[in-house]
């Protein structure tokens, strides 16, 4: 038997995602077909590329040394389909994110723009998704990616909902916070810190006290997350903030998630680019955003396609 193509993305997919279910819905198959792919590839090269635990797969030894080797495949594919012709862009790509996207996967997401658009020139503003969608319909940015949406800002503006974004409440563990479900009333008595409106984590957690009949007046306003996130870890503040911001702090134990009741609804994040003339050229920079947030365990729940 030859490997295939697709085994190699069912191996890589898998290994990037942490399970079959979740490369099979990347690649847009089924998940006994991704797992399929994945015997004949072990069948081929007689190894065991991961060990299966419950719901979750870890590469064994042979399929870390697989991996390097799958990746660069696949790159030398992307590098073949640059050759296509009418597909490369050039000149310069006004590119906006918000702060956590960007946290999550900026530098991914231009590496693989530079890959395959080698000619193209990225200029890039980070702010808020307001500010960022206000900045298309002006036509200062060609295309911004944000979890801020409403009435599109212009007629020539086109937006499209990559996924879902989970938001949740975190504080220093040696914060004072009676225990028990953190509804309004506890968080009230806390000092919170957020960014000024118009923004989305202010609108989430004004929206969030307020429906446990509390106003929002008073807190501390910071314009960064990262910033938010410092304060956060240190006591001075609880804040609410996207859970890919905050995992490697979870997962290190300056912060634990308060369980928020009533629960953090899920916020929709969107790509908004200028759909006049150059429409189509901005398929494959969608693709892109997507596909490297997708990796970066962005989305808690991907968008229907």
């Amino acid at each position: 038997m030859r490997i295939t193509l697709q085994q190699i993305e069912a191996f890589f997919w898998s290994a990037r995602l942490g399970s079959f279910h979740a490369a099979a819905r990347h690649l847009n198959f089924t998940q006994p077909a991704i797992s399929a792919r994945i015997k004949e590839l072990e069948s081929t090269l007689q190894v065991r590329l991961f060990e299966r635990r419950n719901q979750r797969i870890e590469l064994t030894h042979a399929g870390r040394n697989a991996l390097s080797h799958a990746e660069r495949l696949l790159g030398a594919g992307q590098e073949l389909e640059r050759m296509r012709g009418g597909e490369t862009l050039e000149g310069v790509l006004r590119f906006g994110a918000d702060e956590s996207s960007a946290m999550a996967g900026l530098t991914g997401i231009l590496a693989r723009l530079h890959a395959m658009h080698p000619e193209l020139q990225i200029e890039v503003t980070i702010d808020i998704g307001t500010v960022l969608r206000q900045k298309v319909g002006r036509r200062e940015l060609d295309v911004a990616i944000h979890s801020s949406l409403g009435e599109l800002p212009a007629p020539h503006v086109v937006e499209q909902v990559l996924g879902w974004v989970a938001f949740d409440w975190v504080a220093a563990p040696a914060l004072d916070v009676a225990p028990g479900p953190f509804d309004p009333a506890r968080a009230v008595a806390c000092p919170i810190v957020t960014n000024s409106p118009p923004s989305t984590l202010n609108s989430l957690v004004r929206n969030w006290l307020q429906a446990g009949g509390y106003d929002f007046k008073v807190h501390n306003a910071c314009n960064s997350l990262s910033l938010m996130l410092r304060l956060a870890e240190a006591g001075h503040a609880i804040a609410i903030l996207p859970a890919s911001a905050t995992r490697d702090s979870l997962q290190a134990g300056t912060l634990r998630t308060l369980p928020a009741d009533p629960p953090i609804p899920l916020v929709a994040f969107a790509l908004s680019y200028l759909g006049e003339d150059r429409g189509e050229e901005f398929t494959g920079v969608i693709d892109i955003v997507r596909d490297v947030l997708t990796e970066a365990g962005y989305f808690a729940l991907p968008a229907r396609t």
